[in-house]
C-alpha cells in the first residue's frame, strides 16, 4: 500500500468500495459489525459471516492481491470475492471479480463479472465460457456444478 494516496487513488478506492457494497446489497448479505475477527491488516475487508464470505475491494494501490486474501481466507475459513473496477482506455468502466473458494489450498477463478439471472446475483466468466458460473445468496456462493438450473439436459 502506498504511504501517501493521491486524489486519483482515493477516487479509485471509493469506486471499488461502492461496487463491493452494491454486490452486498444486491445479494442481500448481512455484514458483520462486531469486533473484527481478522488482524488489522484486513480491516478494510467486508465480512458476511452467514455467507462465509469475504468481500475485498481491491485497487492497484491497496495491496489486496490473491496471496494476501488467501491468508485472510485461511484465518476466517471463508470464500472470497476480490472486487476491482476495470478502467479500459476505451469504453465504460466495469466490475471484475476474482472468486476464491476456501479449502486446504484456495482455488481461484479469475475475471468474472456480475449479472442478474432469474432475479439472483450470479458471476459469469468474462472471457472463458467454459468456466463455472457462481450464484451468490445470503447463505454463500454456489457453483454451477452444484445447481441444476444451468446443467444441460442429458439425452
Amino acid at each position: 500500500m502506498k504511504k501517501y494516496m493521491t486524489a486519483k487513488d482515493r477516487i479509485e478506492e471509493a469506486e471499488t468500495l461502492m461496487a463491493a457494497l452494491a454486490i452486498v446489497r444486491t445479494a442481500e448479505l448481512e455484514l458483520d459489525s462486531k469486533l473484527p475477527v481478522l488482524p488489522p491488516e484486513f480491516a478494510r475487508y467486508l465480512i458476511a459471516p452467514d455467507a462465509f464470505l469475504l468481500i475485498v475491494p481491491s485497487t492497484v494501490t491497496n495491496g489486496n492481491d490473491r496471496s494476501t486474501v488467501s491468508n485472510a481466507m485461511g484465518l476466517s475459513r471463508c470464500d472470497a470475492l476480490i472486487v476491482r473496477v476495470s478502467r479500459p482506455s476505451i469504453g465504460a468502466k466495469k466490475i471484475i471479480l476474482d472468486i476464491g473458494i476456501d479449502g486446504l489450498t484456495p482455488v481461484w477463478y479469475h475475471e468474472y463479472r456480475p449479472c442478474s439471472l432469474d432475479g439472483a446475483l450470479h458471476f459469469v466468466p468474462d472471457h472463458d465460457p467454459g468456466k463455472p458460473i457462481f450464484r451468490l445468496t445470503p447463505k454463500g456462493l454456489t457453483s454451477s456444478v452444484d445447481f441444476d438450473a444451468l446443467q444441460p439436459d442429458e439425452h
